[in-house]
């Protein structure tokens, strides 16, 4: 994670970075799982996963997202992001719900892949320009979204 720009030093921007980490080690709690063939495992991290991304992606996808696509140079890239999550979304669910097919599974690994380049693009492009070009009110936007999403579930869960 990015420690030099000071874009930290934005409370939204700081939680993102926290959930970034969490993220990032459940996301290898899951494909270390996957990688011994324990799916019970997987899918308890998984669930963990889902539960981080809700409120994480809620914060995005309605402020800082939109915020940033209103910059001519971030709306294609911010379009990307969009997709990413939905793609990420679409995995997790599938693998969730499925009947213990390995081609669900097999798509879980892939999507960690691509979620590691995605927090990578967020921490040392996106966030920094956030830290820019989004306004107070924009921020203030992004702590109601996280407080309405409301406490997380009980991550030992």
């Amino acid at each position: 994670m990015c420690n030099y720009c000071g874009c930290r030093a934005i409370e939204p921007i700081a939680q993102l970075t926290a959930e970034h980490e969490e993220i990032l080690g459940l996301s290898h709690l899951v494909a270390n799982a996957l990688a011994g063939d324990d799916r019970e495992a997987a899918s308890t991290y998984l669930v963990r996963l889902r539960d981080v991304l809700v409120v994480h992606d809620a914060v995005e996808e309605l402020v800082v997202y939109p915020a940033m696509a209103r910059q001519p140079e971030f709306a294609d890239r911010v379009g990307t992001l969009f997709d990413e999550h939905d793609d990420l979304d679409r995995v997790i669910r599938n693998a969730l719900h499925s009947d213990d097919r390995g081609d669900d599974w097999a798509a879980v690994s892939t999507a960690l892949e691509v979620l590691v380049e995605h927090i990578d693009h967020e921490e040392h492009g996106l966030f920094p320009a956030a830290a820019v070009c989004l306004d107070p009110a924009d921020w203030e936007r992004a702590t109601a979204v996280r407080d309405g999403h409301g406490p997380r579930s009980d991550p030992t869960v």
